[in-house]
């Protein structure tokens, strides 16, 4: 048989009138990112083919556009069996085998944007689960009746027009829409073929870098930790201080390699300044520095581009530090950002990006533009209510500190982009091990490669 014979035994027109009666299981789990529901008018996904790095497919609409079977090229030889990635982040909203449709997903990638992939040979996720942008989520199969036998993927991209929550699929009148992969536009009318597309779902930068984490433990000793950014491993201490602070410390905030900034518990709101001498084989650091007094502030970070953030009783404020070892005529501009700022815990995910905890488990991140000017986005909605301190190196790797000593590890692809679908947990640093009261990580020792 002919590759366009072949081809087109794939799909007839009783797919359409099968399906119509046969595809009508929905679920109304929801996706909200950052805050917007699935019902707002958003911006489309931006979509890769849903196929590993520079393969090449054949895109074909036969008889029901705008939907797309797609055929590995140059023979379809691969087809079956071949990997399936996300076109794009999200979570996974359907998950399961469908009489005619075989093996389907569906994802929500917010905004009210649907993908939904059928026969597939196999699926990788389950209801729930969260997937970036490459994460595998099955193989490309023939299964369910409407698969005729021959290995494809069935793809739809949905718009979930009446705002229930979902998109419906599978037969003209549904809700699916023409979909674009790399900003092409694919689906315009039935019985068109696009041969060669080229898969541009690419790996996305990866961080790197020696994280340097320093902490106070209990006794009011110092430690020192670097953490590789790119495995999350361990390589260097904790290395311990023998000497101790000398007061109770009651926020934390790291400048640089060698300098730390400390308040002291109290109504006073002494400021110091630490200067550390070593931390190699050994944690020695300088008598503190008593900088002034006025800092009531029970969470410090610093932003690594001058902005040193803190929070007293809900209230933000930011002040600018310009110099490496700042005396206090060296902190300046003390600008009020704005009230309401409870949060458990508080750092910088790069300059002038805050990310924070509150007590019932939310994760937030905040763009601060100035006085009474910001941008409130959350990405999370429970489930961080036990992390006593969140850390940022920078370039979207954070670590939450667990009050039984562990150290958790994630990775956000877009720090700046205030949405959460593509945060990602990798596992922990330590699962013991991290007793300190206080722990703050130097801005900016994570960087993309």
């Amino acid at each position: 048989m002919s590759r366009s014979a072949l081809l087109r035994s794939v799909v007839t027109t009783t797919l359409a009138a099968t399906l119509t009666a046969t595809f009508t299981v929905t679920f109304t789990a929801a996706f909200t990112v950052a805050g917007a529901s699935s019902g707002q008018a958003m911006a489309a996904p931006d979509l890769q083919l849903p196929f590993p790095c520079g393969q090449k497919w054949q895109l074909n609409t036969w008889g029901h556009a705008p939907a797309l079977d797609m055929v590995k090229e140059p023979d379809q030889h691969g087809t079956e069996g071949a990997t399936l990635i996300a076109p794009a982040a999200g979570r996974v909203n359907q998950s399961f085998k469908h009489g005619n449709a075989g093996n389907m997903i569906q994802i929500d990638h917010g905004g009210g944007y649907f993908t939904t992939y059928l026969h597939l040979k196999s699926r990788g996720v389950s209801v729930g689960d969260r997937v970036r942008r490459g994460t595998v989520i099955g193989q490309v199969g023939k299964d369910g009746e409407t698969a005729n036998g021959h290995p494809h993927l069935h793809f739809e991209l949905g718009r979930d027009s009446d705002g229930n929550g979902s998109a419906s699929w599978g037969f003209e009148g549904s809700e699916r829409i023409r979909p674009a992969f790399d900003g092409v536009t694919y689906g315009q009318s039935d019985n068109r073929a696009w041969d060669n597309v080229t898969s541009r779902n690419c790996a996305t930068a990866s961080p790197k870098g020696r994280v340097s984490v320093y902490g106070v433990l209990p006794d009011g000793r110092l430690t020192y930790t670097a953490i590789d950014a790119a495995t999350g491993k361990r390589t260097h201490g904790a290395v311990v201080s023998t000497a101790k602070l000398g007061f109770t410390p009651k926020a934390m905030a790291t400048l640089n390699y060698n300098t730390i900034l400390l308040t002291k518990a109290g109504s006073d709101g002494m400021l110091y300044r630490v200067d550390v001498r070593t931390n190699g084989d050994t944690l020695e650091f300088e008598p503190p520095v008593h900088l002034g007094n006025g800092y009531t502030h029970d969470r410090l970070a610093h932003d690594g581009d001058g902005h040193l953030y803190g929070i007293a009783a809900g209230t933000l404020r930011r002040y600018t530090i310009a110099t490496a070892k700042p005396v206090l005529a060296d902190i300046t501009n003390n600008t009020h950002i704005g009230d309401g700022f409870t949060l458990k815990t508080l750092t910088t995910a790069g300059p002038d990006r805050l990310l924070g905890t509150t007590a019932n488990g939310q994760l937030l991140s905040y763009r601060v533009n100035g006085a009474g000017d910001w941008q409130r986005h959350q990405l999370r909605d429970a489930t961080w209510q036990n992390f006593t301190h969140l850390l940022s190196p920078g370039a979207g790797v954070y670590y939450g500190h667990h009050p039984a000593g562990a150290l958790y590890r994630y990775h956000d692809a877009d720090p700046y982009d205030g949405k959460g679908d593509d945060l990602t947990g990798h596992g922990t640093v330590d699962a013991t091990g991290w007793t300190q009261s206080l722990l703050s990580a130097q801005p900016g020792t994570a960087t993309l490669s």
